[in-house]
């Protein structure tokens, strides 16, 4: 199963971040493993440096900014 990790301290951008990722897997009825992570310890493990962050598999696919839909589909092979 793909786990994808959406990655900041808990910032308004970040679960924006969370809420885009959420409603493309919900609306395409992927099932994955999709986390919230907040620790600092995970995004240093992960090399982040700007929040908010997507890994996808343990590989950060987006860094320092919100997504659009359309992006976060084609990262999933969702086209």
């Amino acid at each position: 199963m793909q786990r994808i990790e959406v990655l900041g301290p808990g910032c308004t951008r970040c679960k924006e971040t969370y809420r885009v990722v959420q409603h493309v897997v919900e609306t395409a009825g992927l099932q994955v493993e999709l986390v919230k992570d907040e620790s600092y310890e995970r995004m240093a493990a992960l090399g982040l440096m700007a929040t908010p962050g997507i890994a996808i598999d343990g590989k950060v696919v987006v860094s320092g900014r919100i997504p659009k839909a359309e992006e976060v589909r084609h990262l999933l092979g969702i086209s």
